[in-house]
């Protein structure tokens, strides 16, 4: 009979719990950590491209190179994805093939969404940006078709670490790179004037396993019993 009550137990927990959320992934920059939630669903081609990019190790040491807010769109974004530094180098990172774009989720605060070309809407490939407020201007169609919204931060402590990166002043760092003429560096943000904004990692969070769930869910349960 226990063990009976205890399967019982077991299935009425794992039918308790809530429906599996998206890939998580955590980013580790310059100090903060947060996680992102990636939206498989909704996104599939979009986020298995950026997984792809995970997986590879392409923006594990990768700079968050522009932040900006610019009129009259109104659009403050923070963007990385394209660059990597490589001891006192900055190279470009390595891109797949341009995929197709995946529309149809605002822009909002705390999001993150595909960079890509001006005017070109399948052509995004490795870089990617942080909505650090609403940009309503970034879904309209006459705006590249739109830019894809792929996931979001985490929290408040999401939230507060794309606020820091943003409050950070920005500088036009081309020429101490070595282009002259205008480049993608021209609204660098640096720490305290001086160091680089860098993505030490980003990482697939594990999920943990259904007998975990299980033990958690039936552990809720004893506690929810013991409280009546």
């Amino acid at each position: 009979m226990k063990r009976a009550a205890i399967l019982a137990t077991i299935i009425w927990a794992l039918a308790c719990l809530p429906a599996t959320a998206g890939t998580i992934v955590n980013f580790k920059v310059s100090g903060l950590s947060f996680d992102v939630e990636l939206f498989d669903e909704q996104t599939p081609t979009t986020v298995a491209n950026f997984l792809s990019y995970v997986n590879a190790g392409a923006y594990n040491n990768s700079l968050i190179h522009r932040s900006t807010s610019y009129n009259p769109a109104q659009v403050q974004i923070i963007q990385g994805g394209g660059f990597q530094l490589v001891g006192n180098t900055i190279n470009g990172i390595a891109t797949f093939d341009p995929i197709v774009n995946e529309p149809g989720i605002d822009n909002l605060r705390g999001t993150i969404a595909m960079a890509k070309m001006g005017g070109q809407p399948d052509s995004a490939t490795s870089q990617w940006f942080f909505n650090v407020t609403d940009n309503p201007n970034l879904d309209l169609p006459e705006n590249s078709g739109g830019f894809t919204v792929f996931g979001q931060v985490v929290g408040e402590i999401g939230l507060n670490a794309i606020d820091q990166i943003a409050g950070l002043q920005v500088f036009d760092i081309n020429a101490a790179v070595g282009l002259s003429g205008g480049g993608p560096f021209g609204e660098t943000p640096l720490i305290n004037g001086q160091s680089l904004v860098v993505v030490d990692s980003v990482a697939v969070v594990p999920e943990p396993s259904a007998f975990v769930l299980a033990a958690l869910g039936i552990a809720a349960a004893c506690l929810r019993r013991r409280k009546e």
